[in-house]
């Protein structure tokens, strides 16, 4: 009997062992997971705030682009507006020295009219 309880308790230890390091094999491997896991993760939102990052400068220099290009528009409307505005000056002016051209005309005729009528009558 002693040469029975004596194999039978060793094939216990060796089988309980068997668990215990298994059970340890399985604590580390799940450490193991959690750490590569948290890796991952932390990877992952690097990677995420990298990308954000990226995407707010893209929209900073496109927000840029579109600001400059108004200005742009505006400093040449402005531009434009004022070669017209200038155009319509002159063209004013002209017509007013056309004006005064016909009213100096007409005064001289009127004033050659009254000379000569005065002339007539002595």
């Amino acid at each position: 009997m002693r040469f029975i309880v004596v194999p039978a308790v060793a094939f216990a230890l060796v089988v309980g062992t068997g668990a215990v390091a298994m059970a340890d094999e399985l604590t580390n491997l799940g450490s193991e997971l959690k750490g590569e896991m948290g890796s991952v993760a932390s990877e992952a939102k690097g990677e995420m705030k990298a990308e954000q990052e990226q995407m707010r400068e893209s929209f900073k220099s496109k927000k840029d682009e579109m600001k400059a290009d108004a200005k742009a528009k505006r400093e040449q409307m402005r531009s434009e507006m004022k070669e017209k505005r200038d155009a319509l000056k002159a063209e004013r002016k002209e017509m007013k020295k056309g004006a005064k051209a016909k009213r100096d005309k007409a005064k001289k005729h009127a004033t050659e009219a009254v000379e000569s009528l005065e002339g007539d009558t002595h």
